[in-house]
């Protein structure tokens, strides 16, 4: 299964990612879907620089994304795929995107969103994607790396 980690993370390609999800996945690819940083090549550059050349980087947009995870496939690639919120990974689920287990590393505080971990705030709009997900059979973990104790978010829990 080449695909060995599906993640939310806001700051997509980070010192997080590299220093600790890499080697324990023993990925050789990151595939980042997020379509603003798709059109940006100075901001993907930025990020690039992070990467160990060993690893292969791919950035695409949304809609070239399950074509881009098809490819890895192919070429036997251990990837993680990286979006940056809650409704990309249900787009990416909808179009096809194979993963059962969705880990949530960093969302963002703004206001009116529930603290979930120290580093992971959800809207309304997160609850529900993720209860679309849990009811379509991906399970959730909000975990940072590895080393952390993972917590399972359930589809029940309401916003409080």
């Amino acid at each position: 299964m080449p695909l060995v980690l599906a993640r939310i993370d806001c700051r997509l390609i980070h010192g997080q990612v590299v220093e600790t999800w890499v080697p324990h996945t023993s990925a050789d690819s990151l595939i980042v879907a997020n379509d603003d940083l798709a059109g940006n090549p100075f901001l993907r550059s930025v990020m690039e620089l992070a990467v160990p050349p060993a690893i292969r980087v791919s950035f695409c947009r949304l809609d070239e994304a399950i074509g881009v995870l098809a490819c890895a496939d192919r070429k036997g690639e251990r990837s993680i795929l990286l979006v940056a919120g809650t409704a990309d990974a249900v787009t990416l689920r909808k179009a096809g995107a194979a993963f059962d287990l969705l880990n949530i590393g960093n969302l963002h505080f703004a206001a009116g969103k529930v603290e979930i971990s120290p580093s992971v705030f959800f809207a309304t709009e997160d609850f529900e994607a993720l209860g679309w997900l849990r009811s379509h059979g991906v399970s959730v973990l909000v975990q940072g790396t590895p080393f952390e104790a993972g917590m399972s978010f359930e589809a029940e829990r309401e916003q409080g």
